[in-house]
């Protein structure tokens, strides 16, 4: 009962007792006509409130970010009686809950279609969480908790354009690399010597017939297998900060791996987490699993993504190419990458923070590319 309909059976009992005790008809017509119009609110508000039945469901369970979601709800009352405008409250596509007044039929069914907006990516749950009647006179409100399965939407990331990895170097490249790539056992040509070459690589009875140094050239395969490494930790921001950031992730991320797969190399996308697991492909009908495992990511890993890094360090000598993202660029993560970048593979790392970036980062991006790490800041 809302205080109104407090005031209003006091007030009809203030109008009998007064009418019986002076004998006064309109105060006994007052009296009862409050009395009334008190019952009648609490018999609809209770047949409104046990006999609501609900309804829902969404048209498409995959949207793209930026999209949105067609979400259908139906209300069927059997309540004789006049009611207000039915409360609810929904939960959104974006971890937000709101209020809705939906004018429903007394008898019969009502159907309410309303376009969601789907601002970010991730991997959501919508539907109704309360309904709450009431009586047209605003005398009663009864709540109660809706028992119905929500329903999933994921939000798929939409694939930024990113440029293709290049695969690991070749001969000629600087001399960590070659070391990590080159096949010994296969000598593949003989050239002159050049600085930075090794002696155990000179061919010493060519080089004493022609009085030069001359050395041994080996086959370098282009490993054209790629691996993406994203930061799947908390991002260091709070809020819509924080969502744009996994937003700007989770897209460049399926840049990435949509430019790698129209190339027809493989790509593999390890994710950690509370179930880890990798998912790989080498052609464009690949990418749909890979879009809705990123949605799906919770970034809520507290594993140490330098520790992270340094559990593919294996991987190096057959991966070609190499791309780590993340908004998390510290110390410890730029020292593990460049141990990564020393085992062979051509590195690129995308740094996502806001378009002014600390000194740190600064000073960190700039150690990265003056030791042959290529660098992209994308700024949210």
């Amino acid at each position: 009962m809302t205080a109104r309909g407090l005031y209003t059976l006091l007030f009809g009992a203030v109008m009998l007792v007064t009418a019986l005790s002076v004998g006064s008809a309109g105060a006994f017509m007052l009296g009862c006509a409050a009395l009334i119009a008190w019952l009648l609110a609490l018999v609809s508000v209770l047949l409104a409130y046990g006999s609501c039945r609900l309804s829902q469901r969404v048209d498409c369970a995959q949207v793209q970010r930026g999209q949105s979601c067609l979400y259908t709800l139906r209300v069927a009352l059997f309540a004789p009686l006049p009611i207000a405008p039915v409360s609810l409250r929904v939960a959104m596509p974006n971890r937000r809950q709101s209020d809705f007044l939906l004018a429903a039929c007394a008898l019969g069914e009502t159907q309410s279609e309303n376009a969601f907006p789907c601002p970010h990516v991730g991997a959501y749950e919508i539907g109704v969480l309360r309904a709450a009647f009431g009586d047209v006179f605003g005398l009663f409100s009864l709540s109660r908790a809706v028992h119905m399965p929500l329903l999933p939407v994921t939000v798929l990331p939409v694939p930024r354009d990113a440029q293709p990895l290049p695969a690991s170097p070749g001969e000629g490249e600087h001399t960590a690399s070659q070391r990590a790539q080159s096949d010994r056992t296969t000598p593949a040509d003989i050239r002159a010597w050049q600085e930075g070459d090794e002696l155990k690589r000179v061919h010493w009875k060519l080089s004493m017939r022609r009085q030069a140094l001359m050395v041994h050239t080996y086959e370098t395969p282009q490993h054209a297998d790629a691996l993406v490494l994203l930061d799947v930790s908390p991002p260091p921001a709070q809020g819509a900060l924080r969502a744009q950031m996994i937003d700007a992730l989770t897209e460049s991320c399926a840049g990435v791996l949509k430019s790698l797969l129209e190339e027809g190399r493989a790509a593999h996308l390890p994710l950690p987490g509370a179930r880890s697991r990798e998912l790989s492909g080498q052609s464009p009908q690949a990418l749909p699993a890979m879009l809705q495992a990123l949605a799906q990511a919770p970034f809520l890993s507290p594993s140490d993504f330098a520790r992270t890094l340094l559990l593919h360090a294996r991987r190096m000598r057959r991966t070609g190419a190499t791309a780590i993202l993340t908004a998390n660029l510290t110390p410890p993560v730029a020292d593990a990458i460049l141990a990564l970048a020393r085992l062979g593979p051509r590195t690129r790392v995308y740094l996502i923070a806001p378009q002014a970036l600390t000194q740190a980062q600064a000073q960190l991006l700039h150690l990265l590319n003056t030791c042959g790490v290529e660098t992209q800041h994308i700024s949210v």
